[in-house]
């Protein structure tokens, strides 16, 4: 039997935790783990695994803990999830695991969760993104098409829903826990894609319609505890970014360029591996 395992990270945001938790689709998951990387929930889990951090550990090492548990529990199919996401339609996991068996590819992101990937009216970076529409349209730069599923590529990345098999995480290994809340999980991905699980960086993979699966709660921008506008934040992100350049020999912004064709020709190679 193939398992399917759920982790959730949460820190300082109980009442975004509890819809997030209440949301599950209970029916189908085998193993689910809550790892708390703030203060005491006054929320009892009705099932699962509560992991609470004695201290502040940041996210990557959370999700490690997390990650850790699935696997050693023998789950084939690993989702990660934020505590600011919330489940629309209990299809969801059946969903990205169908379109890994279909594509070959190992490892998905929610792309919505990113305003860079939706239509946007003006032009944005990393500093102005509270400004950006989070209800705009989905904007992929590329859609594949398979039998009874369909991938899109995104521009940007984000961690908010993360699916993983267990073949990737063994192959590429868990979260780099030097970074601290800040491109953690961008290294991972590049990670994945390295391996040959993934398409090129900048052509980041999720399920087509995946908003219609999932939603971001509201305020969650506003009140995230890692995104915002502070000193420790700063430090987080040009940290983290010394670390990336370090390990890749660029920054996180600068991979080698890959063209849409040369994009079309791994995911046929992708493809042809998942059938094997």
């Amino acid at each position: 039997m193939e398992k399917i395992g759920v982790g959730i990270i949460t820190c300082n945001r109980p009442d975004f935790f509890r819809v997030c938790f209440n949301s599950l689709p209970l029916k189908g998951v085998d193993e689910i783990v809550v790892v708390n990387d703030g203060d005491d929930l006054p929320f009892d889990l009705h099932r699962g695994v509560l992991i609470k951090n004695e201290n502040n550990l940041g996210v990557g090492k959370s999700k490690n803990k997390a990650l850790r548990h699935l696997l050693d529990k023998g789950c084939e199919y690993i989702f990660l999830i934020e505590d600011d996401m919330i489940i629309k339609d209990h299809s969801v996991f059946d969903r990205y695991i169908i379109a890994h068996k279909e594509s070959g590819i190992h490892h998905f992101n929610y792309g919505p969760g990113s305003p860079f990937n939706r239509k946007q009216s003006i032009q944005f970076d990393l500093h102005n993104r509270h400004l950006l529409d989070q209800h705009s349209a989905p904007n992929p730069k590329l859609i594949i098409e398979y039998n009874t599923a369909k991938v899109v590529l995104y521009e940007h990345t984000v961690a908010m829903f993360s699916f993983f098999t267990r073949e990737s995480l063994e192959t590429a290994g868990l979260i780099d826990e030097d970074f601290y809340n800040a491109w953690e999980h961008v290294d991972h991905t590049y990670r994945i894609i390295k391996a040959g699980m993934h398409p090129p960086f900048w052509w980041f993979a999720d399920i087509a319609d995946s908003w219609m699966y999932l939603t971001e709660a509201p305020g969650a921008i506003d009140n995230s505890s890692i995104a915002n506008k502070t000193e420790q934040w700063e430090k987080n992100v040009y940290g983290g970014r010394e670390i990336y350049l370090k390990k890749h020999g660029h920054y996180p912004n600068q991979p080698p360029y890959v063209s849409e064709d040369e994009v079309i020709s791994i995911i046929k190679v992708l493809k042809s591996k998942g059938k094997k």
